[in-house]
């Protein structure tokens, strides 16, 4: 079985602001048959108008480290001065069902407002790795950081950045955030997704999803990008109607293919996203011809690997 927990946002709660997310949760077999989907959040918002995700539990990754699953998320809360009003959280569960919320995780991950946190199932050199997007500097700015602890639970430490979003004469700006948890190659070697996200002149906005090798086998602290072997940005991007034209309202147009978790089945990735900010959709990749085209292609990031996805 596969458990898929999602992004929602009620249509209305009396005495609540609007837009405001919880995590649901749809169990489905591997080949992605629905088998139950549950009433009620399992992960909600705290009702304390100041509290640190009373508008939103959202952006939601989780990661099996041992016998406990650990969520990390961003929560939300505008009613809080704006350097201080999202901060990646924490959520542990041992059943996928019952979670414990832990509030923002410690370190200076949280010194300002951040989001997109995942954790890195395996230590590396004896320490827990977690990739982020912290919100410095103009969004131009934004970009996929590095972070370490001693313990999934412990105090977190901003290394830097290990991969910025690629220039590209359609957009007047670009950014970048981490997906869903790395999966193992060997040899200290991961399959990573992520997303870039992108603004055009004339104000609407696209998202679309890529991929990266990791090596912390080539891990230098002095040059953080040296763990990225190789990597392709566009590999899937807004196409079809559930990925184009959000029904949401938005001032201008969103068109969203937002990665935010995956798993293997067999030979195969299946990845697993948010498609134009209202539908949860699913890729699937045969992971030894991912990982050749992504090897194949090194680090030119503007070359079409739609074709090596089937839609699931």
């Amino acid at each position: 079985m596969v458990a898929i927990f999602y992004r929602g946002i009620p249509k209305e709660v009396p005495g609540r602001p609007l837009l405001r997310s919880s995590v649901g949760l749809a169990v489905f077999t591997p080949d992605m048959q629905l088998l139950k989907r549950f009433a009620y959040p399992i992960v909600v918002p705290t009702d304390d108008p100041m509290g640190y995700d009373y508008n939103g539990v959202e952006d939601q990754r989780i990661t099996r480290i041992g016998d406990t699953f650990y969520m990390l998320y961003c929560g939300y809360n505008p009613n809080l001065p704006i350097e201080h009003n999202m901060h990646i959280c924490m959520a542990v569960s041992t059943d996928l069902l019952h979670w414990t919320k832990l509030g923002p995780i410690s370190g200076d991950v949280n010194d300002y407002p951040n989001k997109d946190g995942v954790l890195l199932a395996d230590t590396i050199d004896g320490k827990y790795m977690m990739f982020h997007r912290p919100m410095i500097g103009e969004q131009k700015d934004y970009s996929v950081c590095l972070a370490v602890s001693d313990s999934p639970m412990g105090k977190w430490t901003n290394l830097g950045t290990i991969m910025k979003a690629e220039s590209d004469p359609r957009y007047c700006k670009s950014w970048t955030g981490a997906g869903s948890a790395p999966i193992a190659l060997g040899n200290n070697r991961y399959l990573a997704d992520f997303h870039t996200g992108n603004y055009y002149p004339g104000g609407e906005r696209d998202y679309y999803s890529g991929y990266a090798v990791l090596n912390f086998g080539n891990l230098n602290l002095d040059r953080l990008e040296s763990v990225v072997e190789c990597r392709c940005s566009n590999v899937i991007e807004p196409e079809t109607a559930y990925e184009l034209n959000s029904p949401w309202p938005h001032e201008k147009t969103l068109n969203c293919v937002f990665s935010s978790g995956s798993f293997e089945f067999g030979s195969d990735v299946i990845l697993l996203y948010g498609g134009a900010d209202a539908y949860v959709l699913g890729a699937r990749f045969n992971k030894s011809e991912l990982v050749s085209c992504l090897e194949m292609v090194g680090g030119i990031t503007r070359s079409s690997m739609i074709s090596a996805a089937t839609a699931v």
